[in-house]
């Protein structure tokens, strides 16, 4: 099926792949594609040397060593790329300006925040977020709700220009990675990658949206964990 309208806007990242492969999968195919960024940089996100592949049963697991416009061509998807590794960039403002997307799937460089300005466009920039709304805002909250109950929770959201404050579309919580799968980039962006997906089909399904939730909490915001509690992590199960 053709998502008319949506654009997914995606870094050569880890999670651009599995959120690529995980529509492919599902059959579910964006109207456009902008890829921007460098396939081989050192922006957040970008990983040199793929984990090995692996498979969990009732998770879909990406394969990091298929680059994410290789995905997108073998799906015949539209294509345009861009030559900018901010997602602030003015070109990237020019192309949705002419595009005028109903949607933007959005799989940018990790801390990079979507500037006010291109907020304004008013085109909806679904975001998918590792972190149990609203209570884990903020970076790597994977880990924090990890060590504090246990479990993984991913939240679907609009982004506003305060960080991770956008209504909540859904919210899922996950079991802890298997000690064969890559946490950071595996299954990290598994998890979101479902989510997304189960957003989407019920977008299709009901042709809008879920009723937005506001998010009427403060929660607290999580900076980048310590690599010392991110192995106590690990080392907890």
């Amino acid at each position: 099926m053709i998502l008319e309208g949506f654009l997914f806007l995606a870094g050569f990242t880890g999670r651009s792949q599995a959120y690529a492969q995980a529509l492919a999968n599902s059959n579910i195919n964006p109207e456009y594609v902008v890829l921007f960024g460098t396939e081989k940089g050192g922006l957040p996100g970008q990983i040199s040397t793929p984990p090995p592949d692996r498979s969990l049963k009732g998770l879909f697991l990406p394969r990091l060593s298929e680059p994410v416009k290789e995905t997108c061509e073998r799906c015949k998807w539209n294509i345009t790329t861009i030559n900018a590794n901010n997602i602030n960039d003015p070109h990237i403002y020019e192309c949705l300006s002419v595009v005028k997307p109903k949607v933007v799937i959005y799989s940018g460089y990790g801390a990079q925040l979507v500037s006010p300005q291109l907020l304004k466009l008013g085109i909806p920039f679904l975001h998918i977020h590792a972190g149990w709304l609203p209570e884990y805002k903020g970076s790597t909250t994977m880990y924090y709700s990890w060590l504090k109950e246990r479990f993984c929770g991913v939240s679907a959201i609009f982004l506003e220009e305060n960080i991770d404050s956008g209504p909540i579309l859904a919210r899922k919580r996950y079991s802890l990675p298997p000690d064969n799968v890559d946490p950071d980039y595996v299954y990290d962006s598994a998890i979101r990658a479902d989510l997304l997906v189960s957003v989407l089909t019920d977008y299709v399904k009901d042709e809008a949206f879920k009723t937005l939730s506001p998010q009427t909490e403060e929660g607290r915001e999580y900076y980048v964990i310590h690599p010392v509690l991110k192995h106590l992590a690990r080392l907890s199960k």
